[in-house]
């Protein structure tokens, strides 16, 4: 028996992933873009051999350090979405707070079972307060929040 949201069956995760991006896509072109906000992608050391992890680093250009951070896990239950998904929130967070966000890209379930994704999470974690300094953050004022899955 197939479930339905009223025109995308729920069982066919393939095709709720798609539909998901190309509603990302869709906002994300109407969207302007937020100025002042210097992006650059890490390839961090997963959590006890696991894989890497890629994050975002979103920092605002006219904050004096040390700043606050905020690692950003995406929503999607840990099977849907992507950080290409909340780019714009990220960017948006990181120029209204003043803060320097850190977006995970995790991996998802059910092809990474669970803890996997959370294990993204926390090497994303670490190693962000780790290089807390290199992007003029504060250590001791880093927030883990998000959308769904990560709120």
């Amino acid at each position: 028996m197939a479930v339905s949201n009223g025109g995308i069956d729920i069982t066919d995760l393939p095709a709720m992933r798609e539909a998901m991006a190309a509603m990302g896509e869709a906002t994300r072109a109407g969207l302007s873009d937020v100025p002042g906000i210097v992006t650059s992608d890490h390839h961090v050391p997963g959590y006890e051999g696991d894989p890497d992890v890629l994050v975002r680093v979103y920092v605002p250009e006219d904050v004096a350090d040390p700043r606050p951070g905020l690692v950003w896990i995406h929503g999607g239950g840990y099977v849907l979405g992507d950080m290409e998904g909340d780019d714009f929130r990220c960017r948006e967070l990181a120029q209204s707070c003043g803060c320097v966000v850190a977006s995970v890209d995790y991996r998802l379930a059910p092809e990474t079972p669970h803890p996997g994704p959370l294990h993204d999470c926390y090497a994303a974690l670490v190693w962000f307060a780790e290089q807390a300094s290199e992007f003029g953050v504060d250590p001791a004022r880093i927030a883990i929040g998000g959308a769904s899955a990560g709120g």
